[in-house]
């Protein structure tokens, strides 16, 4: 699988200062414990590797001038948590709980600029439902270049812009099977499977629709227009509900540029201005081309560069007006 970045590149950890580790040396925290990363395993025949009943949840790390800091952190864990309430996965460890492990997870490994929480159930099980279901959470924090593109060169994969295609034969998430809500790993087999096919077709990423034939969301990504000077986005009940995707929302309102959630057909947003997705690992990112057609000049826009700039100065602690979606990792 090969690796997107944002329009706007943060400060490099080292470039700040921080000392990177090797994997080897990275801890990760399981069930209140920290970990070597090479202990971090379940068993192959595990419940949740068989059937998808992983939930998670990913967060972004920042160089501040202050210190290491996650990116919305309280939203995170707390979005992780709704998964469970709604697919029933009994995890015991409380918001307050989950906080404080993330945070010590950075603390313990320098450098990190990624955050992932797993809460699944690692029994070994015969039935589709376990007869065991105990949770175990894994949080990992880690540098997502050094430690795994790095390692693995045919995931470096750098467009600026990307190119979507729809996708006509697989829907979004359904309701009646998993609601896009929840965040869990059987939730995303359909869609990674059809954006394999369109990376084989020359795009970069797909557009998925809901059952109506109206927009919805990308593979990973909310989807955001602007037309006539306003931002468009699908609306909450056929996708994930992003971090990212409402901290844009809150953004384009201090901003000025008005926001709102509506259905959204293809041709709206082949006929718009521009069109970008958003997400944790890609803050904003701009798209160029939808199947054939190009969007607006094809390149980045003003409105999608405001926002990058903004996110990004956020998210590197220069920017007080939003020092509260920080959450600082320095030592105690």
């Amino acid at each position: 699988m090969r690796s997107s970045r944002p329009l706007v590149q943060y400060a490099s950890q080292a470039a700040l200062g921080w000392e990177l580790m090797e994997t080897q040396d990275r801890l990760i925290w399981r069930d209140g414990a920290f970990i070597p990363w090479p202990d971090a395993t379940v068993h192959v025949l595990a419940q949740s590797l068989q059937r998808g009943t992983l939930a998670f949840d990913f967060m972004s790390v920042h160089a501040t001038p202050k210190g290491p800091a996650i990116m919305r952190l309280p939203e995170h864990t707390a979005r992780l948590l709704e998964t469970c309430r709604i697919m029933g996965i009994p995890i015991a460890c409380g918001k307050d709980d989950l906080n404080r492990a993330c945070v010590e997870t950075v603390r313990r490994n320098p450098g990190a600029t990624a955050l992932k929480i797993s809460a699944l159930i690692p029994s070994i099980e015969v039935e589709l439902v376990p007869q065991d279901a105990r949770v175990s959470v894994f949080i990992a924090a880690y540098d997502s270049q050094a430690d795994i593109i790095a390692r693995n060169p045919g995931q470096a994969y750098t467009p600026k812009t990307l190119k979507l295609r729809v996708e006509r034969q697989v829907r979004n998430r359904r309701k009646d099977i998993v609601p896009p809500q929840a965040k869990v790993a059987a939730n995303y087999s359909g869609p990674a499977f059809a954006k394999w096919r369109a990376r084989r077709e020359g795009f970069d990423e797909i557009l998925l629709l809901n059952e109506s034939g109206t927009v919805a969301e990308s593979t990973t990504s909310n989807l955001f227009a602007v037309i006539d000077g306003a931002l468009a986005t699908p609306g909450d009940e056929n996708v994930l509900l992003g971090i990212t995707r409402a901290s844009i929302m809150e953004l384009g309102d201090a901003s000025g540029i008005p926001c709102a959630k509506r259905s959204l057909r293809v041709a709206d947003l082949l006929a718009a201005d521009e069109v970008f997705l958003t997400s944790t690992s890609k803050a904003v990112f701009p798209v160029r081309q939808i199947d054939e057609t190009r969007i607006g000049e094809g390149t980045p826009g003003p409105i999608t560069r405001r926002l990058a700039d903004r996110f990004e100065r956020i998210a590197t602690g220069r920017d007080p007006g939003f020092a509260h979606w920080l959450t600082l990792c320095t030592n105690p």
